[in-house]
């Protein structure tokens, strides 16, 4: 995760203008660790931000996204689901409540690179699929997909 600074000389080296709302977007999300949708950035930033739109939350995104500044996490929910570490590491996703904890582990990381037949791979990150601890409590828990 990146600094003001830092954020600013990005946007200056990509020529892509650092509005207040794009950068409070990045804070916001930088400050988070639960993987959180455009949906629940903008409730939280609607408050501070009035005149921000769920579509600018939508559209700030796709341009993090697209330098390289967030990446966006596969959810069994069907809203994308957005984190601010780059760096090469894997989710562990809940079925039941969608929860996505990130995972640090370097055997993952040296995986070796599958063949593809026609693909150029880039990178990877691994997504464990399960129950978190509270819903594997939970006596009757279902998957989202099930609801």
């Amino acid at each position: 995760m990146k600094n003001r600074e830092e954020v600013r000389t990005l946007f200056k080296t990509k020529k892509v203008p650092l509005t207040h709302q794009r950068l409070a977007v990045y804070e916001e999300l930088s400050g988070r660790r639960d993987h959180p949708s455009a949906e629940a950035l903008y409730e939280s930033l609607r408050k501070a931000y009035p005149s921000l739109s769920l579509a600018t939350v939508y559209k700030t995104l796709q341009t993090l996204h697209e330098m390289g500044m967030v990446a966006r996490v596969d959810s069994p929910a069907a809203q994308a689901r957005y984190d601010a570490i780059v760096e090469t590491h894997h989710h562990a996703v809940c079925t039941a409540c969608g929860r996505i904890e990130d995972l640090f582990d370097p055997r993952l990381d040296a995986l070796p690179e599958p063949k593809a037949a026609g693909f150029v791979i880039s990178g990877h990150s691994v997504h464990f699929h399960g129950l978190c601890a509270k819903c594997a409590k939970a006596p009757s828990t279902r998957t989202i997909k099930e609801k």
